[in-house]
């Protein structure tokens, strides 16, 4: 077996280790899923749907075996991610529903305890109360590591029934420790608030009004209400968010600094606030092709600054584009990434369409030339695709351990390889889902189109460029085969 296929099936393996069921059901998993096989092969979207599809009916049908249930399962699973992506809340609800008859997995379980309460009909409500219900329970008793997350649902989901009290028993006691995850934070707030738990909102609501550096007018007014109503003085307020806004802008003054760069924004027509930094390229070199570079959520602000320094000496001005949602790119509504939670391929089309504008704004002022590199991190890299098909002065990608969901893989590595764009992908031990997406990019796109490039150093995201001065001499020395062609 080739290195290759070899991480694959290790990654695959780890996945069906996760099942939950009988003790025969889990072993017959440890062959490679079908749903695998079909998503690591697949041409595009369609086939991988077609695929995923057939796996589900095999293991629906009267007379299957648990082993076929569970890769029923999983494949109704991806079906209805599939979906959500797509913008098709409806399938991707029945497509859950049928993963957890089939299977009763965790991540089907939150997923579908989360798309009921956005929907919030009281049917829905009722229906994510009791399966969020059957999922704490079940994490209580067999898997404690998904505890918190189980009961955080259904503190949610008692909170948007009225049943104000029980819900705010949980928030003090087994999911306490989410209340600072972004995903949460503001739902805590809220439900801590409606349940007269005033002095406990006080915090989260405050590292609430830091991560959006008091851009968002109503986290301000809620933060000010609460405030009064606890009569702190306002040097309090200063002092609480600060303890989480000042390190967010040390590091942005940090980076600044240590690139040489300067802040840019403006504000979109729908009001959010598009921000970006701008880093010149050395004049010791001759000029070369701009980076527009979009930050991966979940990178630190300084986390790209090697790469950033190190394309500057070889001559590439640099624009980093901060995603909507982080490091103080809010708009209203908008208190974090994840305010597009099941809307996320909204979120990446709305992030490119700014860098689109951003670029344009670049290209006017005389800080790019005549072509563009387009890189992103983590779960940006699709943006990466749609600036190469929107841009024709795109002359490569360079993302940083791509977080794409399996089952996306096989319509993202249709759309490069059609694009013919190349791209060069770094990955690093510790993110071993990019390694396995940049592994699959690279085996069905055409020869010589991506370069993946393993550090084998410690780190993640775009910092990978800390570890050792070669991993960003590849990325230069490819850059450079490409304009000899």
């Amino acid at each position: 077996m080739s290195a290759r296929p070899a991480r694959l099936l290790r990654v695959a393996l780890a996945g069906a280790l996760a099942f939950t069921g009988p003790p025969a059901a889990v072993a017959a998993a440890l062959s490679i899923p079908p749903a695998i096989t079909a998503m690591w092969e697949g041409g595009d979207a369609g086939t991988v749907r077609q695929a995923l599809h057939a796996v589900v009916a095999e293991g629906a049908a009267t007379g299957a075996t648990a082993a076929k249930r569970l890769e029923a399962g999983e494949a109704a699973w991806w079906l209805g991610v599939q979906d959500a992506n797509a913008g098709r809340p409806d399938s991707a609800l029945a497509h859950w529903r049928a993963a957890m008859r089939l299977r009763g997995h965790f991540d089907e379980g939150f997923a579908l305890v989360d798309a009921l309460c956005r929907r919030g009909g009281r049917a829905e409500l009722a229906e994510a109360h009791r399966l969020a219900a059957v999922l704490a329970e079940e994490a209580r008793t067999s898997l404690t590591q998904r505890a918190p997350e189980a009961y955080a649902r259904l503190a949610w989901a008692l909170h948007l029934r009225g049943k104000r009290d029980s819900a705010l028993a949980l928030a003090r006691g087994p999911c306490a420790n989410l209340e600072t995850r972004p995903f949460w934070t503001r739902r805590f707030v809220e439900l801590r608030l409606a349940a007269g738990d005033t002095a406990g909102a006080w915090r989260p609501l405050a590292a609430l009004s830091g991560r959006t550096r008091g851009r968002d007018p109503a986290t301000e007014a809620l933060l000010l209400r609460v405030q009064r109503a606890l009569r702190y003085p306002d040097e309090r307020r200063t002092f609480t968010v600060g303890l989480v806004r000042e390190p967010i802008e040390a590091g942005e003054r940090a980076l600044l600094a240590s690139i040489g760069g300067a802040p840019g924004e403006f504000r979109a027509a729908d009001g959010t606030v598009v921000r970006w930094y701008q880093a010149p390229a050395s004049d010791s070199v001759a000029r070369r092709s701009a980076l527009l570079f979009v930050l991966s959520p979940a990178d630190t602000l300084t986390a790209p600054d090697v790469l950033v320094r190190t394309l500057q000496r070889a001559g590439h001005p640099v624009a980093l584009l901060v995603p909507r949602g982080c490091h103080g790119a809010v708009g209203p509504g908008v208190t974090g990434p994840e305010s597009w939670a099941g809307r996320e391929a909204e979120w990446q089309a709305a992030v490119a369409a700014d860098a689109g504008l951003v670029m344009e704004h670049l290209a006017r002022s005389g800080f790019a030339g005549a072509g563009w590199l387009v890189g992103a991190g983590g779960s940006m890299a699709p943006v990466t695709l749609e600036l190469a098909r929107s841009h024709a002065k795109v002359e490569a990608l360079l993302l940083t351990t791509p977080q794409i969901p399996l089952v996306e893989v096989a319509a993202f590595r249709a759309r490069l390889r059609a694009a013919g764009t190349p791209a060069f992908v770094q990955v690093g031990p510790e993110e071993p889902r990019a390694m396995e997406t940049a592994d699959l990019l690279a085996r069905h796109t055409h020869p010589g189109q991506v370069r993946v490039a393993d550090s084998g150093e410690a780190g993640r995201g775009a910092a990978l460029f800390r570890a050792d001065p070669k991993v960003g001499r590849r990325l230069l020395d490819w850059l450079a085969e490409k304009r000899a062609r």
